[in-house]
């Protein structure tokens, strides 16, 4: 018994030709339309958040002759957590410090149970702000964001706090934290400022 033809391939010639035609239009304007409503400027600048954080992190968690890592820390689950919910999904593969899913995890429990605070210790919040400042600005030294801090009324605090929490939370000297890399955003940002016309110049 013969078999019938499909529908398609019982169709002229001339007809599956403009089927074909349809089909490559309206999967290419899907395409246009998908590439086009991303926008390319918050993902690229999500992703090089993320991993400027995550490597300035890791600069200081290398140990025993490079070859162990240092527990993470609940601020660094803090950090990078709120910086990879950022990352589009088709992103989170640039997670390299553990899986997505498990530095989430780790963030939004430490944000819900914060580790209690030592007898000698200083508050959380004040610890927070202090790994704030390092990270937003590279340049800043330990005299420079212990200024900051006491411009906010935190006038308790010495130098050696300062110095303690980025020591604990593996972030670099601002001589490192400047070597590491300035984000492309706040580059563009100063180029702009010094040329004072809204524009960036290359010569």
């Amino acid at each position: 018994m013969k078999k019938e033809p499909s529908f398609y391939m019982a169709l002229p010639l001339t007809e599956r030709d403009k089927l074909r035609e349809k089909q490559k239009l309206s999967t290419y304007r899907e395409y246009t339309r998908n590439l086009t409503g991303l926008d390319i400027n918050k993902q690229m600048d999500a992703e090089s958040d993320y991993l400027l954080k995550e490597n300035q992190l890791l600069f200081r968690r290398l140990t025993n002759g490079d070859t162990e890592l240092l527990d993470i820390t609940p601020q660094n689950f803090r950090i990078l957590g709120r910086l990879a919910k950022r990352l589009p999904e088709r992103f989170r593969s640039d997670v390299t410090i553990m899986k997505y899913e498990d530095l989430i995890r780790g963030c939004e429990h430490f944000e819900s149970n914060p580790p209690p605070v030592k007898s000698n210790q200083i508050p959380l919040e004040i610890e927070q702000q202090i790994i704030d400042f390092a990270l937003e600005n590279p340049t800043w030294g330990s005299p420079h964001i212990l200024y900051a801090l006491r411009n906010i009324g935190n006038f308790q605090l010495k130098e050696h706090h300062v110095r303690r929490v980025l020591v604990k939370n593996h972030i670099p000297i601002s001589a490192e934290r400047v070597k590491k890399g300035l984000p492309w955003k706040a580059f563009v940002a100063a180029m702009k400022s010094a040329n004072g016309l809204g524009g960036v110049i290359f010569k």
